[in-house]
């Protein structure tokens, strides 16, 4: 027992110091991102632009509107599975980050391929409701 606390310190210390240690400048990157696809969800159906996310939904919301629009997967789940959180948050004095906050390359990327998505989705919006 003692070998596994002792494991999960300096694996938590490890992680913290370099792996998983976050800047402002990649949380605003991931959130930037959110924010884009966002304003392109909410202009394509009318609703204004991005007004904010629901990190317990994983949504985006819109000033002008009802509509609802889920981020991608693992954007708002924590970046350590729950049996260490404890841990983490005993040496860092609160939970993990989520996803969007960490803000990885995995997770720009797919934040990224969502935008994107929401680019593509434009267009065709565009191309269909502008046919003359």
């Amino acid at each position: 027992m003692l070998h596994k606390i002792v494991f999960m310190v300096l694996f938590v210390q490890t992680v913290k110091n370099v792996v998983f240690s976050t800047t402002t400048s990649e949380s605003k990157t991931c959130l930037d991102l959110i924010k884009a696809g966002g304003n392109i969800a909410c202009e394509i159906t009318g609703e204004g632009n991005y007004e904010g996310m629901s990190i317990s939904n994983c949504w985006i919301s819109c000033r002008n509107g009802s509509n609802r629009f889920l981020l991608p997967h693992r954007s708002c789940e924590r970046i350590l599975e729950p049996d260490y959180w404890a841990t983490y948050q005993m040496i860092n004095h609160k939970l993990p980050p989520y996803g969007f906050e960490d803000c990885d390359e995995t997770q720009k990327k797919r934040l990224q391929d969502w935008v994107d998505e929401w680019q593509i989705y434009k267009a065709k919006a565009q191309t269909t409701l502008c046919k003359g």
